[in-house]
């Protein structure tokens, strides 16, 4: 397995136009099992849709509002509808082949996503946070706030997309949405979750993060 921090800002066509080029790598065993960690530039994106929660409801949410000056829209091949990427989270790109040789059971989506959940949930249980799952809600939880955000997409049986874990950011654009049928106001971020001991300054919570991801990932692979 391999990791890739991208730095600065990415938009996130580019970073779309990146995982594209390392899925058809890994399917044709080019390269192997990868992981990017990156930040993306403010953009709203959406994805094939909602779960269905056995209550009838619209399957891809409207925005509530225009987007701002300077917060992009892009429609997204992602499980999921609705959510917002921005500076100070950190976005994580695992490229899997479902081949059950590595991470995941072979071609079981669904085995992969309950790793990548556990993956967070282990951190977070390190950090002295009870984190948990919802029922058709995929993602990671905190009680009643959602402080990861996943969503993936399968091509050749290389998974592409990710988490989002929202670490320091604003989380004030989640208010221009309903983030995957959610109020807004169920996200949350490590900032507001961990003791100011326990959380890195700004300017260290990124190499930080990924440090201890990189372990996490390494030790269920």
């Amino acid at each position: 397995m391999q990791f890739r921090s991208l730095p600065g800002l990415i938009s996130y066509n580019a970073a779309k136009e990146l995982q594209l080029e390392l899925v058809e790598k890994r399917a044709r065993d080019e390269i192997e099992d990868t992981v990017l960690f990156l930040e993306h530039e403010p953009v709203v994106t959406r994805g094939r849709g909602l779960q269905f929660t056995g209550t009838p409801r619209e399957r891809s949410i409207p925005l509530l509002a225009p987007l701002p000056p300077g917060v992009a829209f892009a429609e997204s091949e992602r499980g999921g509808d609705l959510t917002y990427h921005g500076p100070g989270q950190l976005v994580v790109y695992p490229i899997f082949k479902l081949d059950g040789l590595g991470f995941s059971a072979k071609h079981d989506i669904t085995d992969f996503l309950r790793k990548l959940e556990q993956v967070f949930i282990d951190e977070l249980q390190s950090l002295g946070l009870e984190g948990s799952r919802k029922e058709n809600a995929t993602g990671v939880w905190v009680g009643e706030k959602k402080v990861a955000s996943i969503g993936i997409a399968v091509r050749k049986w290389v998974t592409y997309h990710g988490i989002a874990v929202n670490v320091v950011n604003d989380l004030k654009p989640f208010h221009l949405i309903s983030p995957c049928g959610y109020a807004p106001e169920v996200m949350t971020n490590l900032k507001e979750l961990l003791a100011k001991d326990v959380m890195p300054s700004l300017q260290e919570w990124r190499p930080w993060l990924e440090k201890r991801l990189h372990a996490r990932f390494e030790f269920l692979k």
